[in-house]
Order: structure tokens, then sequence, then C-alpha cells
């Protein structure tokens, strides 16, 4: 939610944009490097979460509908998500009686050469869960791999790298990395609201990144903060920070608990970073190590 290809910014990028604007109509915005629109793809559904699979073609989710389209913005495949739009149970305890409870979005999606995975998520604020699943590259045959995973207001990214899917359960401070049978490898990361290293605000990390050499970065909602770790959870510094009020009008906790999309080039040169607080991308570069 969330590659490069060698003149486009991958789609996790316009997907912020969508929001950061306010806009209502199903539409996937591809960004060129200089900030121009290369095309507008419309995949039949509000989409909430994205990714570009190494062959090019985009996936995305939304209102319980998953897609895949090519760079063309040809919709090559539309179908019904792994679980039912109806809200859960669960979502409807916590909900306010005044208020509906909330269908259940696609928190998070990530995308290899063979496989999809996708967090399905439910209920309100910090008490929002995701399930995880793992589908074939035709939307087919999902498995469901973890359940109940922590991710505020229905927002919980997938990344992958090297077959290892990890998953940014930003309500518990921390990243967990699992194969792909749903076999936890790994839980790192602890919050700390003085501390760079370690993850604050409301619900952090929000969003995760890898560049090619298997540097995992994260962006914190609320901080607009960008770090470097290792896959093991070794924090190798802080890339740099963005505004993080949402929208102009944005109260506390608006500004603390939304994606902060992020998208890194092959040779980790530029980090591009939705600023929500201006409606644009912020665009990090590597300083130069002379």
């Amino acid at each position: 939610m969330k590659r490069l290809s060698q003149i486009l910014l991958l789609a996790i990028l316009a997907l912020a944009m969508l929001t950061a604007v306010g806009a209502t109509a199903a539409e996937i915005k591809v960004i060129r490097p200089d900030g121009t629109v290369a095309a507008t793809l419309r995949p039949g559904f509000g989409p909430e979460a994205i990714d570009v699979a190494p062959d090019g073609a985009i996936y995305c989710g939304g209102q319980g509908r998953l897609a895949r389209l090519d760079l063309s913005g040809k919709v090559l495949l539309n179908v019904k998500g792994p679980e039912d739009l109806r809200p859960s149970d669960e979502a409807k305890a916590q909900s306010n009686p005044k208020r509906r409870p909330p269908p259940r979005r696609v928190s998070g999606i990530a995308v290899t050469d063979k496989e999809v995975f996708v967090a399905i998520g439910s209920g309100w604020s910090t008490r929002s869960l995701s399930n995880l699943y793992r589908l074939d590259r035709n939307l087919a045959n999902p498995k469901l791999l973890l359940e109940r995973l922590r991710g505020c207001c229905q927002r919980c990214d997938v990344a992958t790298h090297k077959g290892t899917v990890f998953l940014a359960e930003n309500a518990a401070y921390r990243v967990v990395g699992i194969d792909r049978e749903g076999k936890v490898l790994g839980k790192w990361g602890s919050r700390d609201r003085k501390n760079v290293e370690g993850f604050g605000s409301c619900c952090n990390p929000m969003n995760l990144a890898f560049d090619d050499a298997g540097t995992l970065y994260t962006a914190e909602s609320g901080l607009g903060r960008v770090k470097r770790y290792t896959i093991h959870g070794k924090f190798l510094g802080l890339v740099g920070s963005v505004g993080v009020a949402r929208f102009n009008r944005a109260g506390r906790l608006a500004a603390s608990c939304s994606n902060i999309a992020i998208a890194v080039t092959s040779d980790a040169e530029l980090i591009y970073v939705m600023d929500f607080k201006n409606n644009q991308i912020r665009v990090l570069k590597k300083k130069d190590s002379s």
C-alpha cells in the first residue's frame, strides 16, 4: 500500500495521491519521476492497497475486490476478495451503535513473481485486526496464513523480499517476518517516543519498502519519519522526515493513523514519500558519501 520501473513511480504512491486530494473516483494515477501523470487506470472499484509485480503487472484491492491490470490500464482480472464485505461480529461489537460498523477492507497487498499476499482488516482504531492470505497470480486459491494482526484503522502494510513476507503490525509497534506458509520467522520493534530507533506516535511503522540490497525502509505516520533497518531489525539510520497531517483540516488522530506511502528506487538513491499535509510527493535523495 505499498519497486520502481525505470519510467514510472510505483503505483503505491498513486493510491496515496487519491487519498491526499480526497478523490472518490475509482482511479489509479501512474506518475513519472518528473511528477507528470503518465496514465490513469480504472480497476472498477476504489483502490485501498496496491503493488506492482516484478513483471510490471499492477495488483490492487478495495471495496471487497481484487484486480490485476497491465500498464496500459487493461483490467485483466477483477474478482471478489477472500473475505466477505459484511462487517464482522467483532467489528459490530466495537462500533458505536449510532454509526454503521466499517466493512472489511484491503489493508495491505504485496506481489512476488508467483504469488500475491493480501491483508484484510476490520474494526475501528487501534482495535482493528487484519487477516493475511496467500493467493496465486490469478487471484485464486486463497489460503489463510495469519489471523488477528494488529493494524490500526485497518492498515496493515505488506512487503516481500526474497521469499519472506514482512508485515507492519503497527498497533504492536513491530515488523513481523513470515514464510509463504505463514510460519513466523521473527518479530522486532518496540514503542519508543524518545529514541529514533523505536517507533512512536499512535501506531507505527505504518508503511514498508525494500531496495534491491534488502534494506528495509519504514515510514511513520504522525511523525513523518523514514528510517532504514536490516531485515532482522538492526537500525541503520534516519533517512529524513516529511509533513504528517493527512489534510490541512485533519485533527491529531487523523494525522497519527494514516498511510504514509513510500517507494524506493532499486539503488536506494531516491526515496519517494507521500506528504499528506501538502498533497505532494516528497523526494528524499541519498547524501553524497564524500
